[in-house]
């Protein structure tokens, strides 16, 4: 009986962390979707290239990458809620990836 009681505290103690802990993907993608020409203006060329970096070693250790032109701004947001999580990127991380993508993306 001590190890179920032990068993079901330690369980919702884990639930609640997960629960409260930010929700970075929803963090960043979260709002209207700048356009290309918000970003550039937002962020410099150098975060832009981090933001390439980052995207670059993270989402290509699970899946291929698919070129920034490929998809528009929303869409790319849309995939980022997503993958950041999955990706366990931190909120600085998550917006630099967010701004290479919508910097480089097609015209919506």
């Amino acid at each position: 009986m001590k190890k179920a009681v032990t068993t079901l505290i330690l369980s919702s103690f884990v639930l609640f962390m997960v629960n409260c802990s930010p929700k970075v993907g929803v963090e960043v993608t979260k709002g209207p979707v700048p356009t290309a020409e918000q970003i550039r203006s937002e962020f410099s060329a150098s975060q832009l290239e981090q933001g390439k970096m980052i995207w670059q070693s993270n989402c290509n250790k699970c899946h291929k990458l698919f070129e920034p032109g490929s998809r528009t701004p929303e869409k790319w947001n849309s995939i980022l809620m997503r993958m950041i999580p999955k990706a366990k990127l931190n909120l600085n991380d998550a917006k630099l990836v967010r701004a290479y993508l919508i910097a480089n993306s097609q015209e919506s």
